[in-house]
């Protein structure tokens, strides 16, 4: 058993001590974006304390992601555990339709391997890592230890009238995911996790009042991503918006709910003024189709250049130092990695006043756009272009206003403080 110290005084306790914690972190791998980024830059904080143990899915690659990493450069004091269901269940972690059905399962059978990890090595704290979305119960529900709940998110919905206007398809999509969302928030497993955390946290205030509903005693805000100071670093070289021309940029996958067809129909609006501008659009996916017929049918397809996947991630740093201003108005975005990191690299974002990105910016670094209807959105939206391509000195002041709102409020050192100072409250809390 690890051995607790634990300081009263007054109104505040502090406990500290090298403790022995269980991460339940399905979505994994050492990567620098998205959720198996997040999961992975988790544990390496945590071990700069602590004992870690990490229950992660064999599944979606992540255990063959990992490992050569691991083998090539191991972490003294990491202990990974990689869980899969049943083989008559794999099928379902590989299709997209099926695999918030797979996950919920991986998550009740999470339940009996953490019981078992927990009677071998007695852990001092448990943390649900990913996925980050409040929908869905945690395995760790049951272990009557100091729990962290997150951060997650996904509690965000959009108005009608965005939904409206997708393809069928979509739509359907929309109408399934706010189905289960309803759902599982009636559930007993998911009101007995947020029962169970000690501390549940939110990424977004719509999230926080969501966890609130479901019952957490507890509820705090923090952001899903932590840049570390080599991230920090990469961006800072970037160079300032440069002169010249106006360039947007969409990074991001392919996807409905990213929103990039807003910002399409945006750069248009503003374009049509503007001859020379460019809109950029990096990555690729399923709805690529859709954005390129949004793109020809607003007539400045020739000026809207989708670049695909790029082969190396500093080819995206570099076309995102090429660029002035990031778009990004998905309609439910829990944090979006892509928005920090463009801060970071001094550009401003213009997202929709819905979730994570418009949680990230301020007046002074970016402009969320009124998510009152499609129209009015993408108005607003290409209103704050044109005041970006007028006025360069705004431009040159939100830069550099965007850097250093990333370093003060997404750099590792920050968010750590943050989680080790939730760890020690949680413990303290727990056991008081």
């Amino acid at each position: 058993m690890a051995r607790r110290f634990i300081i009263h005084h007054s109104s505040f306790i502090i406990s500290f001590h090298r403790m022995k914690v269980l991460l339940s972190a399905y979505s994994c791998f050492p990567c620098k974006t998205s959720e198996p980024g997040n999961a992975w830059r988790a544990i390496n904080e945590a071990l700069k304390e602590h004992e870690v143990w990490a229950v992660i899915a064999d599944a979606h690659q992540y255990r063959e992601l990992t490992e050569p990493v691991l083998e090539k450069n191991p972490l003294p004091n990491f202990h990974p555990v990689f869980m899969r269901l049943p083989s008559a269940y794999q099928w379902m972690s590989k299709k997209s339709a099926t695999t918030a059905i797979y996950y919920h399962l991986w998550q009740e059978h999470l339940r009996h391997t953490v019981r078992d990890l927990h009677a071998k090595v007695k852990f001092d704290l448990v943390h649900h890592v990913t996925y980050g979305r409040y929908w869905s119960p945690s395995g760790l529900r049951e272990l009557n230890l100091p729990f962290i709940w997150g951060p997650v998110g996904a509690a965000e919905t959009p108005p009608r009238s965005f939904v409206q206007e997708l393809p069928f398809k979509y739509r359907v999509i929309e109408g399934a995911r706010d189905g289960a969302r309803n759902f599982c928030e009636k559930t007993s497993a998911l009101r007995d996790t947020a029962a169970a955390a000690t501390i549940a946290i939110g990424v977004t205030r719509e999230s926080c009042e969501a966890l609130q509903r479901l019952g957490a005693k507890r509820v705090e805000r923090m952001p899903q991503i932590a840049l570390t100071e080599e991230d920090l670093a990469q961006f800072a070289a970037l160079p300032d918006p440069p002169p010249g021309p106006l360039r947007a940029i969409c990074i991001g996958r392919h996807v409905h709910w990213k929103g990039f067809y807003l910002a399409i129909r945006a750069f248009a609006e503003f374009a049509k003024r503007n001859s020379d501008a460019e809109l950029w659009i990096v990555n690729d996916g399923p709805f690529r189709g859709k954005l390129e017929k949004t793109a020809a049918k607003t007539g400045v397809f020739e000026r809207v250049k989708f670049l695909g996947t790029l082969p190396k991630y500093s080819d995206v740093l570099e076309k995102l130092g090429q660029s002035h201003v990031l778009l990004h108005p998905a309609l439910h975005e829990a944090f979006g990695n892509c928005c920090a990191e463009a801060l970071a690299a001094g550009r401003p974002v213009g997202c929709l006043a819905i979730g994570g990105p418009a949680s990230q910016i301020t007046a002074e670094t970016g402009f969320a756009a009124p998510a009152t209807n499609p129209a009015e959105a993408v108005s607003a939206l290409a209103k704050f272009l044109e005041t970006l391509d007028r006025d360069r000195a705004l431009l040159a002041r939100m830069s550099a206003a965007a850097r250093i709102h990333a370093r003060k409020n997404f750099s590792m050192q920050v968010i750590h403080a943050r989680m080790r100072e939730f760890y020690s409250e949680a413990v303290a809390t727990h056991w008081r």
